[in-house]
């Protein structure tokens, strides 16, 4: 049987397709917003290169080592993209028929299968080898109650270093997904009750409300997380990897949605939006560590999703709609996903363990070998694992 629109499903980064049904109130653009999809390969391939250059002990200079640092930022503000996309691309495909426990049911198989895999990759590393997220040995230092809270993903509810990094650093935005996606349900009528008139002062309120949270983290002090990351841990833990810290900027997104759906968005310049996500990196360097981790970017990256959706619904020609970038766009929660496992499994057997490099060494490195491999994993993850799970499982 050849599937309807309504039960057509595209592959988009663990999201619903990005289908509207006949009859929503205030939809008058297309059904697909196709350059949401392209948009997501920019933010995975930002999230790897932070990552690939940022490896602990790579470089040799012990001064552009510290430089490195400066790259977490992209990443960080790139997993607010992801959340904020979340929350529109949810409330733009919503389904009036649908009920809880179907959405959850679909929500569950996007996810779990490419998680499942990096997990268990992972996992063998944790025990057979002590890897960590440092990519240090830490012997027999771990936790199998952490094994099992990283899998299940109730890790981030824990403020321990243990559980936050598990065999799959990258999963503890997927367990904020994960309660975004437990809330959805209950989350939307909400969002739908907002008055046409009250939309805009409702977006500005959660962007507000998402900065508070680093400053309440300001609060808490104590040691520091990593080395690499000099930022004490209970304020990492409230500002950046607390599920309901980050709810704002879901909300966000789902606010944007009915902003689009209502006709209410006011065309942007990309030469004047674009800039705004490097021009608020800048401002880290007179603001506290814990900025650079959590809902401070949420308004710049809003900007950008609203306008790139809202392109896609006044017909404005957009490269993100291209095939080559909706392809990679598809691929890209497999990136996200496997692109650190990967990392741990070449410093382990290909990379000589603790060795260091020169500059151009480390770079040749990581532009011929690290990101190479992990783009491969991802395209075997996609079309191995993540395809036919939704296939089979999700309809």
């Amino acid at each position: 049987m050849n599937p309807t629109p309504e039960d057509h499903v595209d592959i988009r980064d663990g999201d619903e397709a990005i289908v509207r049904q006949p009859g929503d109130a205030g939809t008058t653009g297309p059904a697909r917003l196709p350059s949401l999809t392209g948009i997501r390969i920019f933010a995975a391939g930002l999230v790897l290169v932070a990552h690939a250059f940022f490896l602990p002990g790579l470089y040799a200079d012990a001064a552009v080592q510290k430089g490195t640092s400066a790259l977490v930022p992209l990443a960080t503000s790139s997993v607010t993209l992801f959340f904020v996309l979340s929350g529109l691309v949810l409330t733009w495909s919503a389904r009036p028929a649908d009920t809880a426990v179907r959405f959850w049911r679909r929500r569950f198989v996007r996810i779990f299968s490419n998680h499942a895999v990096a997990w268990a990759l992972g996992s063998a590393l944790v025990i057979g080898y002590g890897i960590h997220v440092n990519l240090v040995s830490l012997g027999d230092d771990y936790s199998p109650l952490a094994l099992l809270g990283n899998l299940f993903l109730v890790q981030n509810w824990v403020p321990s270093k243990e559980f936050l990094l598990g065999p799959n650093p990258l999963a503890w935005s997927l367990a904020c997904e994960f309660f975004f996606y437990l809330l959805f349900p209950f989350l939307l009528p909400l969002v739908r009750r907002i008055p046409v008139h009250k939309l805009r002062f409702a977006a500005g309120v959660l962007v507000l409300v998402g900065l508070s949270v680093p400053v309440l983290a300001l609060l808490l002090q104590g040691p520091d997380f990593l080395p690499t990351v000099p930022v004490p841990s209970d304020q990492i833990w409230l500002a950046y990897f607390l599920p309901a810290a980050r709810l704002p900027e879901f909300v966000l997104g789902m606010v944007l949605a009915r902003i689009l759906a209502e006709g209410l968005w006011r065309p942007l310049r990309t030469g004047v939006i674009l800039p705004l996500p490097f021009l608020a990196i800048g401002t880290l360097a007179v603001l506290p560590p814990v900025f650079a981790f959590g809902p401070y970017f949420a308004l710049p990256v809003a900007l950008i999703v609203g306008e790139v959706a809202s392109r896609d619904v006044r017909g404005v020609p957009s490269f993100l709609r291209r095939p080559a970038m909706i392809y990679l766009g598809d691929r890209s929660f497999a990136l996200y996903m496997i692109h650190y496992v990967v990392i741990m499994y070449l410093c382990r057997f290909v990379f000589t363990p603790g060795a260091t490099f020169s500059v151009p060494v480390a770079t040749a490195l990581i532009l011929l070998v690290v990101i190479p491999v992990s783009l491969g994993a991802a395209w075997l993850l996609h079309r191995s694992v993540e395809r036919p799970a939704v296939r089979r499982l999700a309809g």
